[in-house]
């Protein structure tokens, strides 16, 4: 029995320059839990975010949801 190296999984396939133009990047903030699992919000009320490249905001909340595994509160969309 041979052993080969790990290869890690990617999550998503990287995107286009086609699809580039369908997307808007969207700050995603969201509530982090603890070690436990509890919710941990910050206690001076600034929360942590991701951003995504996303169709619409719908789908960054999944994504931010999907990434972080935690609440997330909102999905603003960023210009420029």
């Amino acid at each position: 029995m041979t052993r080969t190296a790990h290869q890690p999984k990617r999550a998503t396939r990287p995107i286009t320059a086609a699809q580039v133009d369908n997307h808007r990047r969207y700050r995603c903030t969201y509530t982090p839990r603890d070690s436990l699992g509890h919710l941990n919000p910050s206690e001076t009320g600034a929360a942590p975010y991701v951003q995504f490249l996303a169709a619409n905001a719908e789908q960054a909340l999944d994504i931010a949801q999907q990434v972080t595994g935690c609440p997330v509160i909102d999905a603003t969309r960023i210009e420029g």
